[in-house]
């Protein structure tokens, strides 16, 4: 296993729970494997399909993932293929005959071609071993991506009892879990959950006051690298490309209004790295195997926990931090509730309870990857320190008295009134539905003025964290004092709650995390990454087939310059040895040589300023050229030249103690007018040899000053 890893995958070791998934399966046992986005899903059906006979099918429910999918095994030396629309009759009869020719380990298939005669005829026809079911959750109607295509595995299962399958997808509640075995109709098999934990994702939830402004500083913080961006409404994504596109920002449009031709060419601008930004609804991503996503904004917050993993999943897939936002408002609620009324009511209800679960992870103050976890039915927790809820943590304050004012406030109206309701009483608002009820009147009105809106609700989160305060069941959501609260203000008991955070700080934070992370030559870095899309482009592949960051950056940092070296980096197994090992070292050996000879260079010059410091310090202290020769060492004419560097810089420097006696100034200034002052020798002859060189290049450095 690990000979084929290295092979053909270029690492070393498997990660997380890869080993014994990878057994499982090789045993003959149906295996469910929920694993995050970038933890290697891929990994635990190909690496098998090398390993035992016959050809793995694997079911890919977009055809763009199975193209790079295809693209990247091809580029490690595995036998891979595909049949889907996109490939032209005659191609598609020939591969399905080199299948049955044994030629394939893996084949890719879409679930809706299981029901076609020709290919049920075809599958009966060629040794099939396995069957992987990538993004399984689809096949459950509980899960956030339900397609009733996927019920055709049913067929499948049926007519090849005796293969192994296993299914895969990076996220799944018990429920869903329950509903994949169920269809699939697994008897004896091995559940494996890899932790949901993605350490370098780094999550965040603003304001969306300033929406697009933030969005714009966003990119410029991550500029040149690749951002996705995804919206409400088809509308949305419009508006806000265009306006990014005004502002100087590579973007691309994507939703399911536009035609597949436009979808499709803006998929492959992006994954070609033609484009760094794509605005998008949800239709975006899921077929989308590009390693080196670095910041993913939701600009509305999604409608479920599982939707919200799989699509912040799409940052950093390759390990390397990354950054995931959300802008927030609950307001954006009203959006949604469009879409839910049209909806029959069994399934409202249960559409909003998921909505209400988005907002309250919006709003909640614990570490947010606690949070996600928990969710998920992980039992290991604990906090991630990078989130922006871990970071506001760091500095407390004592937040007595606004407390004090929050709850009394929600008292006061009676325990049955929303967060905004609230924060409106306690900054003293005057709106009609306040003067409606008679809320002025209340001694809490107006009692925490010096207070903006978005500094209220960030107190209210922490308070609702804390227990003082719960939500209220009904169909809007509203909060009331608990038990905890009434004896927090009967006892008068003292609290600290996190500074509120400018977000500047916040993503200074962020900034030096991100920073500390940089133990490679960012220079050497970028080079590499202009020659591996040169290669890309000529390939016609996306950049990641070649080399992902990853590897880059271990190249970046140790720069192998022999065969050997190259072949220890992490990602290069066998086949991109013999490809590219030759290209890439020495290219590396040329940015070794290049930085070289710019480090030596200053090298020289940082010598040769503190020379020239010296002289000018010698100057000072009236030493004559005799003495400063014999001090630093070097010969007068090489003292003359630093002094006339001193003076292009600084034209103070007092040297007339330097110069020849007054009537011997006037000689050689008059040859220098005659003569010019560009060369020495000329002016030496015109005043027949009487004076030194010194002596002439000297007076001409005057001369030349006061030009």
């Amino acid at each position: 296993m690990k000979k084929l890893l290295k092979k053909h995958f270029g690492h070393e070791n498997f990660r997380s729970v890869q080993k014994p998934v990878i057994e499982s399966f090789l045993s003959g046992c149906d295996t469910v494997v929920v694993m995050p986005t970038g933890g290697g899903k891929s990994l635990c059906f190909q690496l098998p399909a090398l390993m035992r006979r016959g050809i793995t099918i694997v079911i890919s429910p977009l055809i763009s993932l199975m193209k790079d999918q295809v693209d990247a095994l091809t580029a490690n030396g595995i036998s891979a293929t595909m049949l889907n629309s996109t490939v032209e009759v005659g191609e598609l009869q020939k591969r399905m005959l080199d299948a049955k020719k044994g030629k394939y380990k893996l084949i890719y298939l879409a679930p809706e071609r299981l029901v076609n005669d020709y290919v049920q005829d075809w599958l009966g026809k060629i040794d099939i071993g396995a069957l992987a079911i990538d993004e399984a959750h689809c096949i459950s109607q509980w899960g956030h991506d339900f397609r009733p295509d996927y019920r055709n595995l049913k067929l499948f299962r049926k007519r090849f009892s005796d293969i192994p399958i296993i299914a895969l997808t990076a996220s799944a509640t018990q429920k869903v879990r329950n509903d994949i075995v169920k269809e699939l109709e697994l008897q004896e098999h091995k559940v494996f959950l890899s932790d949901f934990y993605r350490e370098n994702l780094h999550l965040r939830v603003m304001s969306k006051v300033g929406a697009d402004e933030k969005i714009i500083a966003l990119i410029n913080k991550h500029r040149n690298e690749s951002v996705i961006i995804y919206c409400f409404s088809r509308k949305e994504t419009e508006q806000l490309t265009k306006l990014l596109k005004n502002r100087g920002v590579n973007a691309g449009c994507y939703h399911a209004g536009m035609s597949l031709e436009k979808r499709d060419a803006t998929q492959e601008a992006f994954v070609h790295d033609e484009i760094n930004v794509v605005v998008a609804t949800i239709a975006f991503g899921m077929g989308i195997d590009k390693l080196d996503v670095r910041l993913v904004i939701h600009k509305t917050f999604p409608k479920t926990i599982e939707g919200y993993y799989q699509e912040i999943g799409r940052a950093g897939r390759d390990g390397l931090p990354s950054e995931c936002v959300m802008l927030y408002s609950a307001g954006d609620k009203i959006k949604l509730d469009f879409f839910l009324n049209q909806m029959e009511k069994e399934r409202r209800v249960g559409e909003e309870k998921k909505i209400r679960e988005v907002m309250q992870f919006a709003e909640s103050r614990s570490c947010r990857w606690q949070w996600i976890t928990k969710y998920f039915g992980q039992t290991n927790l604990f906090e991630c320190g990078t989130c922006d809820s871990c970071l506001g943590q760091k500095n407390q304050e004592d937040a007595t008295e606004i407390v004090q004012k929050i709850l009394s406030a929600v008292l006061r109206t009676g325990n049955v009134f929303g967060k905004g309701y609230v924060i409106k009483i306690l900054r003293g608002s005057r709106d009609k539905t306040v003067r409606m009820r008679r809320h002025q009147n209340l001694s809490v009105w107006g009692i925490a003025k010096e207070y903006s809106v978005t500094e209220l609700a960030e107190f209210f989160a922490h308070i609702v964290e804390r227990g003082l305060l719960v939500r209220n069941g009904g169909e809007y959501e509203t909060f009331s004092v608990s038990q905890k609260g009434i004896i927090f203000l009967n006892k008068k008991e003292k609290i600290e709650l996190p500074k509120i955070q400018k977000e500047d700080t916040l993503k200074k934070r962020q900034l030096q995390k991100r920073e500390d992370n940089k133990d490679f030559d960012e220079e050497i870095f970028a080079k590499l990454r202009i020659l591996r899309k040169e290669i890309a482009d000529k390939k016609r592949v996306p950049a990641f087939v070649i080399f992902g960051d990853v590897a880059l950056r271990e190249m970046a940092q140790q720069l192998p310059v022999t065969r050997d070296e190259f072949a220890n980096i992490p990602g290069v197994g066998a086949q991109k040895l013999e490809r590219y090992g030759e290209q890439f070292t020495d290219f590396i050996i040329k940015l070794k040589q290049e930085k070289n000879k710019i480090k030596k260079k200053n090298i020289i010059s940082a010598v040769k300023q503190e020379r020239i410091d010296v002289v000018q310090e010698l100057i000072q202290q009236k030493n004559n050229l005799e003495e400063i020769s014999k001090k630093i060492k070097f010969s007068k004419n090489t003292v003359i030249q630093y002094i006339e560097e001193i003076l292009v810089e600084n034209k103070r420097l007092e040297i007339d103690y330097l110069l020849p006696p007054r009537n011997v100034q006037k000689e050689i200034k008059k040859a220098i007018e005659k003569c010019g002052n560009e060369k020495l020798k000329p002016i030496f002859e015109e005043c027949e040899g009487r004076y030194s060189y010194e002596e002439v290049r000297l007076v001409r450095i005057i001369v030349i000053s006061k030009i």
